[in-house]
């Protein structure tokens, strides 16, 4: 449709903008936030609800299954009904998922707790309706600068969700589960009256006039067939470019390793160091604010003198060691921390360094796309690990089952190793990548 109503001024348009990349933030943060929340909790519900411990790491399971399934589903619902209206949707369905989660125990149903965090991760899953948001209103040219918002609500949210839901656990010790629902659920309510007072509808068949002529601006068009094969072989091409089949696979193998530790890390604390609950609610605290500490004065400087393989590689090493670490030193609680310390900078050094590679391995024009499969592939390893690291912490009794998993991080480091050997230390978009190696 073509517009007649009068164009937005630079002003207006920077602040619609911004609004519209605030609103995307808040809603992929407080959906992560949330979910992390309760991760240092949902297995000893698990366990008082009577579940094993692999029906305990299916909860994250169910989760991120819920997640991958909406994603498919609500970007393109979204062209039909509007972004505004199912980000409201979803965020209003969280709202309920979380107020129901505070049920279980009253209930006493383990099922009524499975079903509730799959609802719980549709939820979660408007992930891509935020992106079509960001892509309704950016030009071409600014699209894959704003898509790394998503990236680093991603990675906030996971980072900060477990310590504060530790630190909401240990200021109510008698009802934990209840205080995280009630403040995941004030938070989302927060990011309801937001998106009602300042977010604005983006797709150009519901947008208000002020925004036509910065959706027309943008240049997004419903794709037609012909487009959809365009897209397909730019896919297709992306995959065949050097060393970015490689990337996914670590970035697959990483998370798939690393959550399906976090998934039964309670249960591990609680087992091989005899922690209390609270202990082990504190045990979450420092692990998040370690986690954050050094995303700051460590990550990114390092990230500045190194190449992102080598940051990668050396992430890795510590992932694998500090996974090796908790159950080897176990029952030793004045080692554990320095074993979490480790597992910390790991994860501080290799996830940006892994998102960077995914970044700067892909066309400049193609970020998006780059991004949205890499998060494909993390949301199948989210899938697949916690189920994994739950069937065998269950199968081997106990904590030795990290073993297992610290030793896939340390395989992995060698994978990486030989698969990005020859990849060139700054490689930015723009530079030829030698098309003799398509690993």
């Amino acid at each position: 449709m073509t517009s007649t109503q009068p164009t937005t001024t630079p002003g207006s348009e920077k602040s619609i903008r911004r609004y519209t990349l605030l609103g995307v933030f808040l809603t992929i943060f407080l959906d992560l936030l949330g979910f992390g929340m309760f991760i240092p909790i949902l297995p000893a519900v698990a366990r008082s609800l009577e579940a094993s411990d692999a029906q305990a790491a299916y909860l994250s399971t169910l989760f991120s299954l819920g997640t991958l399934i909406s994603v498919m589903v609500l970007g393109r619902v979204s062209d039909k009904l509007g972004r505004r209206k199912i980000l409201l949707a979803t965020l209003i369905l969280s709202v309920v998922a979380q107020s129901a989660t505070a049920l279980a125990m009253s209930l006493g149903s383990y099922a009524f707790l499975a079903c509730i965090r799959f609802v719980a991760g549709v939820a979660a899953g408007n992930i891509s309706v935020a992106q079509a948001a960001i892509a309704d209103i950016t030009p071409a040219h600014e699209r894959s600068r704003s898509m790394v918002i998503v990236g680093v609500a991603f990675g906030a949210g996971f980072a900060v969700g477990p310590a504060l839901g530790a630190a909401l656990s240990t200021l109510f010790p008698n009802n934990p589960l209840e205080a995280i629902a009630v403040a995941a659920v004030a938070l989302n309510l927060c990011n309801i009256i937001f998106l009602l007072t300042r977010f604005k509808e983006t797709h150009r068949n519901f947008a208000p006039p002020e925004l036509q002529s910065l959706i027309e601006a943008a240049g997004v068009n419903a794709p037609l067939a012909g487009e959809q094969r365009h897209a397909k072989a730019e896919f297709l091409a992306l995959l065949s470019r050097p060393y970015f089949k490689t990337v996914l696979l670590i970035q697959f193998l990483q998370v798939f390793g690393f959550v399906g530790v976090e998934t039964i890390l309670p249960l591990a604390l609680s087992d091989a160091y005899t922690l209390n609950q609270v202990e082990v609610y504190k045990a979450f605290m420092f692990l998040g604010g370690a986690v954050l500490l050094m995303n700051g004065f460590i990550s990114r400087p390092l990230l500045r003198k190194l190449p992102e393989s080598g940051v990668l590689h050396l992430g890795q090493s510590c992932l694998g060691l500090g996974i090796l670490l908790i159950p080897w030193v176990a029952p030793n609680r004045d080692a554990l921390y320095p074993a979490l310390a480790c597992l910390a900078l790991g994860s501080a050094l290799a996830n940006p360094a892994l998102s960077g590679l995914v970044s700067r391995l892909s066309p400049q024009d193609r970020q998006g796309m780059a991004i949205g499969l890499a998060q494909a592939v993390s949301a199948g390893a989210r899938i697949l690990g916690p189920a994994f690291m739950g069937i065998l912490y269950q199968w081997l009794n106990g904590a030795r089952s990290l073993y297992i998993s610290g030793a896939l991080l340390l395989v992995l480091v060698v994978v990486g190793m030989a698969g990005l050997a020859r990849l060139p230390r700054a490689c930015p978009q723009h530079e030829h990548i030698p098309n003799g190696d398509s690993r």
